[in-house]
This record gives structure tokens, sequence and C-alpha cells, in this order.
């Protein structure tokens, strides 16, 4: 929905720009006001690498592919990622907004291509990134903590760095957040020496997306091979366009012929069948508990 909201504006109103507190990719927060809506949002925008459509810790591709992925055992006020969509920036706003020089991210374009997450609020960064004995006699939290480890468990989250999780402040509801999760997929290289949350750490997961998990067959990912599609414009602006088919099933991110297509790769789709397949084996084999 802020997605529709912010494209389909005719004018938006930019109210102010400033660095995220952690990070190091150079993201930024971004305040807008759009008029005809009558309302403020305010997300965190990070820009490609220029030259680049998916580098090191700036894979657009794969924050959508993750954001996509818990759709698959979750509903929406579960979701462990926020709200994402790639945006263009008209290059000469955005040196000006962020008063320095800024090269176009795709060449024969005039903009400057990244991803915009809604920006969450009422959240803090945890103090443990888990607690056993928690998990263990308090249900909110086992419930919560499920849905964060099958959704890093699927994706190969490997980016464990402090920073990346955010929890609710609600104490009633303290739902857990994955904000950054460019590292992920069978990403190399990473952290080794890091606990990383790309394999199971609980010992014992929700039934009923195990459950939700088991009714998947293959043919219901292909669709994460396009997930966004963006078309450049007689300005040289590229602009959010419906998805069409798969310009290069073994490439995540293509340009060609003016237009940019993000998702997974073949070979990642048919990794993150297998790890569906092995985790709803491990709970059938009794090695994982469910609840």
């Amino acid at each position: 929905r802020v997605f529709t909201d912010v494209v389909s504006s005719n004018y938006f109103e930019t109210l102010g720009v400033q660095g995220t507190a952690k990070g190091m990719t150079g993201a930024i927060q971004v305040r807008l006001f759009l008029p005809a809506k009558k309302k403020e949002i305010k997300f965190k925008f990070k820009k490609v690498v220029p030259g680049w459509l998916d580098s090191y810790n700036t894979s657009p591709r794969k924050e959508l592919a993750a954001y996509e992925v818990q759709k698959l055992f979750l509903e929406p006020e579960d979701y462990v990622v926020p709200s994402a969509f790639p945006f263009c920036a008209i290059r000469e706003h955005y040196m000006k907004l962020s008063q320095e020089y800024a090269a176009a991210t795709v060449k024969g374009t005039d903009c400057i291509l990244g991803l915009a997450s809604i920006w969450i609020v009422n959240v803090e960064h945890p103090k443990k990134r888990y607690e056993e004995s928690l998990f263990l006699r308090e249900p909110t939290y086992a419930y919560f903590m499920s849905n964060f480890n099958i959704l890093t468990y699927l994706i190969q989250h490997r980016d464990a760095r402090e920073g990346q999780w955010l929890v609710s402040k609600d104490e009633k509801r303290r739902q857990v957040f994955s904000i950054d999760n460019g590292i992920s997929f069978d990403f190399w290289p990473y952290n080794f020496l890091r606990r990383q949350w790309d394999v199971i750490h609980l010992p014992a997961l929700r039934k009923d997306s195990i459950e939700r998990l088991r009714r998947l067959q293959r043919k219901d990912l292909d669709y994460l091979g396009v997930l966004a599609q963006l078309k450049m414009d007689e300005n040289g602006i590229l602009l959010p366009v419906p998805p069409g088919e798969n310009m290069d099933p073994n490439n995540g991110a293509t340009f060609k012929d003016g237009v940019v297509q993000f998702g997974l790769t073949k070979s990642e789709i048919d990794n993150l069948w297998q790890r569906i397949q092995t985790l709803i084996a491990q709970v059938d084999s009794g090695k994982i508990a469910v609840f």
C-alpha cells in the first residue's frame, strides 16, 4: 500500500533526509508528505553501488526476496521483514537533498536506484539475541522467535552484525524484525566466526508455519524469479511496471533494453525449495519439535 501511494502520487514533498543511526552502506532516512493522501511516510533508502544492480550487502533483489519468502508461512501481522520496494530517485533531486555528487546507477539513465523500506516505529535493538529459558517458558516469545528463525533459515541469512534485528517495545507483543537481509541466499563470503542464523537454533517451531510450507509445490516458487521490474522513460528515469517474462533466469539482477528486473536465480529458487523440504523432514523425523 505504501508503494502504491508513493508511485501513484503526481507530487510529494520531501520533509527531511538524514543518515541512519546504524549501518555500513550509507542508508538514509527520508520523510515524505503526500498531499493527495494527506499523510506522511517515513522510510529507509539504500542506494545501489553505481554500475552494479547487485553488490555485497547492497542487494535490492535479496531484500525483496526475503520479504516475499515470509509470505509463504506467515500472515501479514506477523511479518519479520518490513515492506520494501525499488525506487529510482531523479539524480538532480537526490544530489540536492544529499548535498553530494551522485552518479547515475545504470549507464544511460539519470536516476539513483535503490531500495526503499518502510521505517518501523516503537522498536529497539534487543539486549540479547536469544534466551532459551525465556523461549521455553514464554509462549509469545517463542511464537515470534519461531517466525524469525524459520525466515532466517529459509533465506540463509548470514549477517549477524549488531543492529540487524529490532524488537517491538510492546511487552505484550515482542515481535522480532530482520531489517537487513542482503547477505543471504547462500551468499559468500560472510563472517563465519559469528553465530549466524542460517540454521535452526530453536528447540521447537510453530506447527502452523510448517504445515503451510508443507502445502507448497515447487512451481509455487517460480514467481520469485521476477519480483520487481522497472522501465526507463523518455527522461532516463526507471519507473516501476508490472513484472514480465524473466529475461534471464540465471541472473537475479538484469538490465536489458531499458528494463531492470530483480528476483532470485533459478538455482537460488531450487535451493530454497530444498531447504523447505529439509526443514519439513527434520520436523517429521522428530529432530525439531513443533508447538
